[in-house]
Parts: C-alpha cells; structure tokens; sequence
C-alpha cells in the first residue's frame, strides 16, 4: 500500500500527465479548424477528451486531491486549453458574427430589440459575415445584462474581444468554484470538474458563446446566499435572469429563502438594467419568445410530450408545470441552494424543446458538487449534436439522425434509471435494519 505522501505525489502526476494529453488533444483540434467543415474529427477528437476528462474527474472527486500543486495544475491547465482555441474564428456557431453586430448597432444609438440584421436601413452595419447571421429577421433573444456586454465590448473592436470577454466570465466562474469547494471543505482542486470540461473549453474559448455571463452570475447568486449575503445574492440571481431568462426558474427558491424583503431588490436590479433599452416596452421578449415558438433542436423528454399530446401548447405546458412544481417545491422545502439549482438546470435540459451543446454549460458547474454520473456523460455525448452541422455546412438543410440521438440521451437516461433504482433499492434495504 502506498503511504499518503507517495500517493499525494502519484495523484499530482496522473493530474499533470492528463492536462498534458488533454492540451495535445486540443491542439489536434486546431488542426481540423474550420470545426464545421471537419465535424466528424472534431467530435471524434472531442469525445477522445471527454474521456481524458472523464479521468481526471474521477481522481479529482476519489482521489481527494488537495493541496496548492493540485490546485496549480487545476488552474494553469484551465488557462493552457482555453489560450489554445481562443485565437480561432468561431466556426461551430455563428451566434458570436451576431453579437458583433448587437453591440455595434448599439454604439450608434440604435436598439437590438428594435432592429433587425435584415432592415436595409442598417445596411451599413453588415460585414462580411452578415450571411452567417442567425435569425436576420428575429430581434435579439437575449437579456439587458448580456446586451450592455455587448455594447461595452463592441467598443473594443472585433471577434476576438468578444470570445475574450466570454473567456473572462467562463475563469471567473473556475475561481468561484474555487472558493465556494473551500468554503465547504471541499478540494478547490475539484473545480478540475469544470475548467477542464472539453465541453466547456469549446463553447466559450472555441465558440465565445455569452452564457459564460449568466453561468458566472448564477454560481454568483448561489455562493452569496450560502454566506447569508442575502441581498447580494438577490441581485446577482436579478443580473442572471437579465441576462438569459432560463435563470429566473430559481427566483421562488431564493425569495422564500432570503424573505419576501428580497423582492423590491431583485424588481430594482432588474429595472435598473432595463432602463436603458426601455423604448422595447414589452418587445424586450419579442426575440426569446419567437425563438421559444418556433425553434426546436435536440430536444429529448419535450419530443416524447409532444408526441403523446399532439399539441405543441399542451407539450409546453406540461414542460412548463413540472419545471415550476419543481421550483415550488424546492423553494417550500428550503432546499440547499446548490443541490437545488443543480436539479431544476438539470431539468430545464432534459424538458427543453431546444438543447444546443452550449446549454449543457448551465449545469457544469455543479456537478462540482454533485458528480453525477449521468450528467458527467451528457457534456460528452452532446457532442454528437454537432451532427446536423454535416448537411447544413453543405446543403443548408438541418436535418437530425434519430440513431444518434437516441446515442446521444440513451445512455445519459439509462445511468439515470440506473442511479435512481440503486438508491431505491438501498433505502428499501436500510429501511429493515433500522427497525
């Protein structure tokens, strides 16, 4: 048996040998850049991390690593791999061309929940990568906080500082993590299970997706109320919402649990943010709502309550009822803060009618504290998603393989059961003995 220090010393090297595999690994990646020409290497090369990380994971959580060489190796490999991909063109989406232009239309004054990428008036405004646009005849989907980014960042010029400011969040929330694990008496060296999520380096460093904004601003909220900073924690969970609304499902939880004071707190965050697109009125949720009507990718448990109702407002419904009966509940029963914002992300995933790869982010973070096995799997398997970007990249059709989807959730459903039937049948076999 090894003694503790030989066993520290032999963690520390299986740490630094896989951050090692693992920047190769991304560096292979830059090799198949553009990534939508080259999808089948890329997910291939992807998955390959996954399992690299999946790895590091495990030492990470069995292995207790501590100590600040664990924690060192934690960070600067976080940094390594996101420096690699940062410097490419975003080529998996396009959503990054189109924050460009948010952010520079608002700079001459105009607003992106007014203004449209295919309005000739703001024809000025297009470059060369205005074909790429998504959505050119859908106002903006996303909220006043992540707009005022857009329009601070756009002052800075070019793609670049837009996946940079999108980076800047993304590590924030790997320090938050960091001393929240701390804080609980966990390894910091846990937060591996976030800053070297392939999933996560792709989206944000690969991508320069903006939901690095509300992931931070919620983990934000979270970690405030835990030290009873309850106002604090009100206005972040406000900012967070602003930002992209699927945050807003936590408000029940943190109202009943800082008091019904917290309201006037959360409605001046947010009108504050408000204010400066308030010529919107209610077409601030034009964008997100049409997006919500008419948008549906990769969907999972949404498909099944669509095709056992028929109706897509019965299927919404549905989706929309269990989400706030889970909320509710939670709320009611004073739930943990982080256990409870880990389970209601992890359901607005799998009843979402739209699960793009970068959503999966929303839950990475706490998985930190809650590794489950299945969730762990989806930042992987999600990946196959990518799939559809085969036949848009060259026939403009997007177009799902029913194979891979059911590759794609079946196992991650299956680890589920497989968990929820473990911990049944241990309660039934305690449940004698402590008769």
């Amino acid at each position: 048996m090894l003694r503790a220090p030989s066993r520290s010393r032999a963690v520390l090297s299986a740490l630094a040998l896989l951050a090692a595999l693992l920047e190769v690994l991304f560096l292979l990646l830059r090799r198949f850049h553009p990534f939508d020409e080259n999808i089948p290497a890329v997910v291939a090369i992807s998955l390959a991390a996954t399992v690299v990380y999946f790895t590091a994971a495990y030492l990470a959580c069995r292995a207790e690593a501590s100590g600040r060489a664990a924690l060192l190796i934690v960070l600067l490999a976080a940094v390594a791999f996101r420096v690699t991909l940062l410097p490419l063109p975003p080529s998996l989406s396009n959503d990054l061309y189109r924050y460009v232009w948010e952010g520079n239309i608002q700079l001459s004054g105009h607003s992106p929940y007014l203004s449209l990428p295919a309005d000739p008036a703001l024809e000025a405004f297009r470059t060369d990568h205005y074909h790429r646009f998504p959505g050119k005849e859908v106002p903006t989907a996303y909220g006043p906080t992540t707009q005022l980014l857009f329009r601070l960042t756009a002052a800075l010029d070019g793609v670049l500082a837009f996946k940079l400011a999108s980076v800047v969040f993304d590590l924030g929330t790997l320090l938050l993590l960091m001393g929240i694990l701390t804080s609980r008496g966990l390894p910091p060296a846990r937060a591996l299970l976030y800053g070297w999520c392939p999933l996560v380096v792709l989206e944000f460093a690969g991508s320069g997706h903006n939901d690095s904004l509300p992931v931070f601003l919620l983990l934000l909220a979270s970690g405030l109320i835990i030290g009873e900073r309850r106002s604090m924690s009100i206005a972040a969970l406000a900012a967070a919402t602003m930002s992209k609304w699927f945050a807003g499902v936590l408000a029940p939880l943190f109202l009943l649990r800082t008091g019904w004071r917290g309201l006037p707190v959360f409605a001046g965050v947010a009108a504050l943010l408000w204010w400066p697109y308030r010529a919107a009125g209610w077409k601030l949720l034009a964008g997100a709502a049409t997006y919500g009507e008419k948008w549906r990718n990769n969907e999972s448990l949404y498909a099944l309550l669509l095709d056992a109702s028929g109706q897509e407002a019965l299927a919404a419904g549905v989706a929309a009822g269990v989400l706030v009966g889970l909320a509710l509940h939670l709320a009611w029963q004073r739930a943990e803060p982080l256990r409870a914002t880990y389970l209601l992300m992890a359901t607005v995933l799998l009843l979402s009618p739209s699960v793009f790869p970068w959503y999966v982010t929303w839950l990475v973070p706490f998985l930190c504290f809650f590794p489950h096995p299945a969730f762990l799997l989806f930042t992987g398997t999600v990946l196959l998603s990518y799939h559809t970007l085969i036949d848009y990249t060259a026939l403009g059709v997007w177009h799902y393989d029913p194979w891979l989807v059911w590759l794609e959730y079946g196992p991650v459903y299956a680890l589920l059961v497989w968990g929820w039937w473990r911990g049944h049948r241990e309660e039934t076999t305690a449940a004698p003995a402590s008769q």
